[in-house]
């Protein structure tokens, strides 16, 4: 069951499928043998150059030098490279390969043990002397990562048949299982199937057997970082009987898998630490706190489905800010008090000071609302806001941008591509429209910006020349003709242009940006076919 009454706009919520999709796969899971294959260590940095893909390179290649997508970490946005001759290995072994091995907690209990199925299954008669390899991410010592080798020995990992691959390595054979937890063909919600639910009991099974009993069932699992506001939060929840756990106490696995599985309650803020309701029992009780307003995590939701679970999502932040700067902001809201039966009496002097301490904490990189957030936050944040600025006398205490109250809504963007269509969700400024490294031509292009009229057009060809020019947020191009576009330019209406320059570039086939255009300057990639935009605004009086 997913409860989604106390949020800050729950009808908004309850229309989104995310929480209504079916992620269970019934297929059944089997492997490839990969002749030749050679596995490419995990690298940030490519012939002298960062690589494109945030994630990084490496994986599986095949023996005709075709990259294998899956082999990658976080659901297929990898890409291969090719190493120098005379840094390859060769091996005439046969090896299983269990994948791409990153530190990060959530990443640990979907990706690395996605593949851990094969271990179990009637097809390892036939490779039960084979080696298992797997690539460590860079910042991955799986010697130092004690909680992540209990997990594998708890899942009957033979430790000293687990070998990193570090150098690019070519063996005879590599075998490669299915994964059990994966993004979906159309590559919006993730998936799993019975084999990866077997994992996850495997794992609750030990427990049980071993647990021992607890005199408190009722765990906040403390995330920790750049959450501003969450000590104060996790004080509410002490107050409320909770037992607070840190990031030190979690290091030990086989404490912290024995309080999940006593737990009748569990609190966290959606990330990674949320995953651990995988190993809670059936029908527990699991509340999550969400970073920003609107934002859920699509991992999260399928990991609800693999045992049910009393899913309870509570509104409790005010991160008003772009996404993606690391840092969200928690309060102790009217609806976390009235889930747990406390009266409303306003905010208090601990949020108006946790939202100034956010608005002017290192991380934030400008004062710009998502628009997406701001819609999920409804009158809510309005009317914070509004009592916040009548407290003068605390907001002197805190160094603010004379123009701290006035947000400006963030520009939007998307991109309609050959073979995918619209892309998946707006992009916000200054982010890649697409993945650079699937080379799928752009068709069409199409903006938003709430505070200003846009005017934009693309380029054909030659022949062809500019499309008429659109105003935000009507689409500039074509769709379902294959037409790709070889140039933008974008503008300001007059207003606008007096506040900021707007800043684009493209990303070509060859895999370089062009340099960057401003205020409806003619920009083309000169043949080249594109795959993705990238645009920005920049105030001129910064």
């Amino acid at each position: 069951m997913i409860n989604l009454d106390y949020l800050y706009n729950p009808a908004v919520a309850k229309d989104d499928d995310l929480f209504s999709i079916d992620r269970f796969d019934d297929k059944k899971l089997t492997f490839q043998i990969i002749d030749k294959g050679m596995i490419l260590p995990h690298k940030a940095i490519v012939d002298g150059k960062p690589t494109a893909d945030g994630w990084g390179y490496g994986g599986l290649v095949d023996g005709n030098g075709e990259y294998i997508a899956s082999s990658h970490v976080k659901f297929n946005p990898g890409k291969g490279y090719t190493p120098p001759q005379e840094s390859i290995q060769h091996s005439s072994e046969t090896v299983i390969y269990l994948g791409m091995f990153h530190s990060t907690w959530g990443h640990v209990i979907t990706d690395n043990i996605k593949r851990l199925w094969f271990l179990h299954s009637e097809f390892m008669h036939q490779f039960k002397d084979c080696p298992l390899v797997y690539i460590p991410c860079i910042g991955m010592n799986l010697e130092y990562r004690h909680d992540i080798r209990r997990l594998l020995e708890i899942l009957e990992v033979d430790l000293e048949r687990l070998r990193p691959i570090t150098q690019p390595t070519q063996f005879d054979k590599v075998i490669l299982p299915d994964e059990s937890f994966y993004l979906s063909s159309e590559l919006r919600y993730t998936k799993f199937t019975d084999e990866y639910r077997q994992t996850i009991d495997r794992i609750r099974h030990f427990a049980l057997k071993n647990h021992t009993p607890i005199a408190n069932k009722k765990f906040y699992f403390f995330y920790g970082g750049k959450q501003i506001g969450e000590e104060r939060m996790a004080e509410y929840f002490k107050s409320k009987g909770y037992e607070v756990i840190t990031h030190e106490q979690r290091f030990d696995f086989d404490t912290e898998l024995n309080l999940l599985i006593n737990a009748e309650s569990f609190i966290s803020t959606i990330g990674s630490v949320a995953i651990n309701s995988l190993f809670l029992r059936d029908n527990m009780e699991a509340i999550f706190i969400p970073r920003w307003a609107g934002v859920y995590d699509n991992w999260l939701q399928t990991g609800i489905q693999v045992h049910p679970l009393n899913a309870i999502y509570i509104a409790s932040t005010l991160s008003v800010l772009n996404i993606n700067q690391d840092s969200s902001c928690f309060i102790v809201s009217e609806q976390l008090k009235r889930f747990f039966g406390d009266k409303w009496t306003g905010y208090s002097e601990g949020d108006f000071k946790t939202f100034l301490e956010y608005l002017t904490s290192p991380v934030r990189k400008n004062i710009a609302i998502n628009p997406f957030t701001r819609k999920m936050y409804g009158s809510v944040f309005e009317d914070f806001l509004a009592q916040l600025k009548r407290r003068k006398d605390l907001i002197a205490f805190y160094d603010l941008p004379k123009d701290w109250d006035t947000f400006r809504p963030i520009l939007t963007y998307q991109t309609h591509v050959h073979m995918r269509g619209w892309n998946d969700g707006w992009k916000f400024e200054n982010q890649s429209s697409n993945p650079l490294d699937q080379k799928l031509e752009i068709l069409a292009i199409a903006l938003k910006y709430p505070s200003h009229k846009l005017y934009y057009s693309v380029y054909f060809n030659d022949k062809e020349g500019w499309s008429p020019e659109v105003m935000a947020p009507e689409m500039a191009g074509t769709v379902g003709k294959r037409k790709s576009i070889y140039g933008m330019r974008v503008r300001l209406d007059e207003d606008g242009s007096k506040e900021f320059n707007i800043l684009y570039r493209m990303h070509k086939f060859d895999d370089t940006w062009t340099p960057w255009a401003k205020n409806g300057e003619n920009l083309y990639s000169y043949g080249d076919k594109l795959n993705a935009i990238q645009i920005k605004l920049e105030a001129k009086n910064a």
